[in-house]
Order: structure tokens, then C-alpha cells, then sequence
């Protein structure tokens, strides 16, 4: 098996790039002849085909039954996509078709997400998946508590963005709400633009420090800012928007369990949650190709982007199909639809 990170040389490349071209083309096994005649390498068909078989070797190209032609494995189209594809810029007709995806205007970010993976959907045949920004990455702003008589207190967490959460507390004794008030202020100064997964570390280290500072309304702010600051992670969303396409798949086609075993995953949604959380941490866009960890040999591929507000990454979209998706034509649409989110998302109301 080859070390992905060596360079083949140039004639072995050009001759991977044609399988890889043609099969992204046709989805039917690449033979030598067809190489020898569309590479532009002045080579023999027998040439050719020891090159082939050399790339089989070192594992890029693989021979699907006897007598056919070579299939790029995931360890070829790793490579093709990392030292030979050539990304183009967006045609300007294709962008004008993005833009008009998002009209009319989203007033609430449900909506501006669903444009958005109708749109990656419809513009690339793929399956398109939106990341929702998870509540805990969200910048705080403000924190209110407010009495609703006895033990029972609502919790408005106001992020950066405007977005508003409320939750229910039971505390353990009835506040009245000028200590609410109190506790209130005591938490915005120590919070004020942490997000709320860092608040909540916070309030936890604070607590520790807490047993030194003797202060009954500091222990007891503390305590109620944790249970409304408890992980919220479960509330993600991820749009979903073109599974059928799944169907169109020549090479899943036939396979009733792979189809199958692709639509589960659609379902369960985890899985995919957690490929896109990989594509958060990285600038532009990240291709995964055929994780067996989560799509054991389903042979799918994953092009995501991040999308911002303000240079802070809150979430993630892209589309998923078969490893031989065009990623010259996909990638550029991955790229500009996440460029239009983050657009939409720094935009301050009127």
C-alpha cells in the first residue's frame, strides 16, 4: 500500500487522472485502451496497462472482477483530490442561481438553512445536509432569570446574535425576583460574550474558588446558572434535503442493503452530525472520502464547509454522495453556498 503523502510521478498520475475522470464520467470500470487513447500520454495500450497495474499495487486502482478494467479506491480519489484536481471559480450563472435560492430574504435562520440545503441539493444531485450552529458555541450576551413563583424559574440566555433561549429551572428554595436580579447581574459580568459552553466551565470554576468566598447569593447564582447552563447539545438541528438521489446512483442502484443501510444513516442522523463537526475546525472546504468508521463500505463522500458570523465558525454544511461525485463542479457550490449563509448570518436586522 502507498504512503498517500509520496508523489507519483508524472506519466503515473496523468494515467490516474484519466481513470479517475472517466469513471467519475461513466461509473463503468476504466480500461487500458481508453486511457491510451484520451490521456494524451504517447504510450502503448501495454505501456499503459503496466502502469495500471503498478497503481493497483500501491493501491490507488482496483480490478472489480476478472477481465475488467480498473475503479479508483478511496486511497486514488484521496489522491486525485488532493495533488491533481484544479478547482475552478464558480460560474457566474451558477452563482446568480445560489442568490436567487435565498430570495426571498430568510427573517428566521430555520428558514435561511433550509434555502440553503434545497439548494446545495438541487445545484449539485446530491443529498445536502446543514449543520445548525449548536447552542452551546453561541456567544452569550445576556442572562435573565425570572420568578415564576415557588421553586420554579425561567432562564432567557440572549446570545450575541439576538437568538433568545428559554429554559425551566427548578431551584432548590423560592427566589423572590430582586435576588433573580442579583444573581442576574453577578453572572453577566463573569459571562458577557463567553459562549455558553465556556460560561458554563466558568460558572463550574467558580464554584470550586466559591467555597473561599463565603458568599451565600454568589453560591446560590452559581447554582441555578449551572442547571440552566447544563450541555444542550441534543438541541442541534441538521437539515436534510434530497435523499432520493440516493436512488439515481448507478453503483447503488442494485444493492438493496447498501440502500438501506444509506437511508438508516439518514435517519439516525449521528454520524453524519459528527463528519460535519470534523469539517468546523478547518478552513474552506474539507472532503472526507469514504469514512469506514461511520459508512463502513458504503464508499459515500462527504464536501462540507464551515459558515460564520463574525470569523466564528457556527456550523457546518455539504453535500454526500458516491466517492466519484464530480468534486470540481461540487466543490466550488459547497464553498459559495457557505459563503452566502455566513453573509445572510452577519446581517443585522432592521
Amino acid at each position: 500500500m502507498a504512503n498517500p503523502a509520496e508523489l507519483l510521478a508524472e506519466r503515473e498520475a496523468t494515467v490516474l487522472r484519466t481513470v479517475l475522470e472517466q469513471y467519475i464520467a461513466t461509473g463503468e470500470p476504466v480500461g487500458s485502451r481508453t486511457v491510451a487513447k484520451v490521456s494524451g500520454l504517447n504510450l502503448s495500450s501495454a505501456t499503459i496497462r503496466n502502469i495500471m497495474l503498478d497503481l493497483e499495487e500501491a493501491g490507488y486502482l482496483r480490478q472489480p472482477h476478472v477481465s475488467a478494467g480498473r475503479i479508483p479506491t478511496a486511497l486514488g480519489f484521496r489522491y486525485y483530490v488532493d495533488h491533481i484536481l484544479r478547482f475552478p471559480e464558480l460560474a457566474a450563472g451558477t452563482q446568480r442561481q445560489i442568490q436567487q435560492a435565498f430570495q426571498p430574504a430568510a427573517t428566521e435562520p430555520q428558514e435561511l438553512f433550509r434555502q440553503a440545503s434545497r439548494a446545495l441539493s438541487t445545484l449539485t444531485g446530491h443529498p445536502a445536509l446543514v449543520l445548525t450552529p449548536r447552542p452551546q458555541a453561541l456567544c452569550l450576551k445576556h442572562i435573565q432569570f425570572i420568578s415564576l413563583g415557588g421553586d420554579m424559574v425561567l432562564t432567557l440566555l440572549v446570545t450575541q446574535d439576538q437568538r433568545v433561549q428559554t429554559r425551566f429551572v427548578r431551584s432548590e428554595v423560592s427566589y423572590t425576583q430582586e435576588q433573580l436580579d442579583r444573581f442576574s447581574r453577578y453572572l453577566n459580568d463573569i459571562c458577557f460574550n463567553l459562549t455558553l459552553r465556556e460560561a458554563r466551565l466558568r460558572i463550574l470554576s467558580q464554584m470550586q474558588e466559591e467555597k473561599n468566598l463565603f458568599d451565600r447569593m454568589v453560591s446560590q447564582a452559581l447554582s441555578l446558572s449551572r442547571q440552566a447552563l447544563q450541555g444542550s447539545d441534543e438541541d442541534e438541528g441538521l437539515y436534510i434535503e434530497g435523499t432520493s438521489h440516493i436512488l439515481d446512483y448507478p453503483e447503488f442502484a442494485e444493492d438493496v442493503e447498501k440502500i438501506r443501510a444509506i437511508f438508516k444513516t439518514f435517519e439516525e442522523k449521528h454520524h453524519l452530525i459528527t463528519l460535519l463537526d470534523q469539517t468546523m475546525a478547518s478552513q474552506g472546504v474539507q472532503i472526507i472520502i469514504s469514512p469506514d468508521e461511520h459508512f463502513p463500505e458504503m464508499e459515500l463522500s462527504l464536501v462540507a464547509s464551515a459558515y460564520s458570523s463574525d470569523q466564528a465558525p457556527l456550523g457546518s454544511l455539504g453535500v454526500i454522495g458516491p466517492m466519484r461525485m464530480d468534486y470540481a463542479r461540487v466543490v466550488p457550490i459547497v464553498s459559495y453556498t457557505a459563503s452566502v449563509v455566513s453573509d445572510r448570518l452577519r446581517r443585522k436586522p432592521d
